[in-house]
């Protein structure tokens, strides 16, 4: 068990670098940065295989019941968040080498907003799994609204940007698709947290109702 817990905030600590160095990569107009996280994501995978493998191991030899037995379901599903959010951090690099490829536009404050916010998420919901925090991973989960209220003004902003003025419409499409990446990146936070709760307080807390915050509904 200790084992598959230390695996795990292993591969948290890669995918949370994967995330800042996406991030400073598009800050910075740095595609070599860019491409050492694209490069990077096949050890994130592999580490995913690895935690599988040894998980089913310890559930299919000790049979453990009550936490243990939480613990290894909600690790499994962690585990495959922690990797899609490595993808949506490769698929953020990818549109940041396309933009260096353009005329330099400025990164817009509500862009570096919802990324501070879904950077926050994810960071507070590890450590809200390594403390064994359900509060904190509730809190989480209330701030995914706002990072999809970002979303929607960045996005019809944008639209009113490449209305008006033609030239900006490949970069605007760009700055678009980054931001989807980071909502989802968000999403999964959202997730990491709902699955802490559950490891916990063995309470199932994901979709209750169409109304219920952290459904990545945009």
């Amino acid at each position: 068990m200790q084992d598959v817990r230390e695996d795990l905030l292993a591969m948290a600590g890669l995918v949370e670098t994967a995330v800042n160095d996406a991030y400073n990569a598009l800050l910075q107009r740095n595609p070599r940065l860019a491409k050492d996280v694209i490069n990077g994501d096949r050890r994130i995978d592999l580490m995913e295989n690895e935690i599988d493998e040894k998980s089913i191991t310890l559930l299919a030899t000790q049979q453990p019941v009550a936490i243990d037995l939480r613990f290894l379901a909600a690790t499994t599903k962690i585990c495959s968040f922690l990797e899609r959010v490595g993808d949506q951090a490769v698929n953020f690099s990818w549109r940041v080498i396309t933009l260096s490829e353009m005329e330099q536009v400025e990164v817009p404050d509500v862009l570096k907003r919802i990324y501070e916010i879904s950077h926050s998420m994810l960071h507070d919901s590890l450590d809200s799994f390594v403390n064994g925090d359900p509060d904190r991973a509730r809190s989480i989960i209330e701030r995914d609204d706002e990072v999809d209220k970002l979303t929607r003004r960045f996005l019809e902003d944008n639209i009113q940007s490449m209305t008006q003025e033609r030239k900006v419409v490949r970069s605007g499409v760009e700055m678009i698709l980054l931001s989807r990446h980071i909502e989802r990146i968000a999403d999964e936070a959202t997730n990491v947290a709902e699955e802490v709760v559950y490891l916990v307080e063995g309470e199932v807390i994901r979709h209750q109702g169409e109304s219920a915050p952290g459904n990545g509904t945009l």
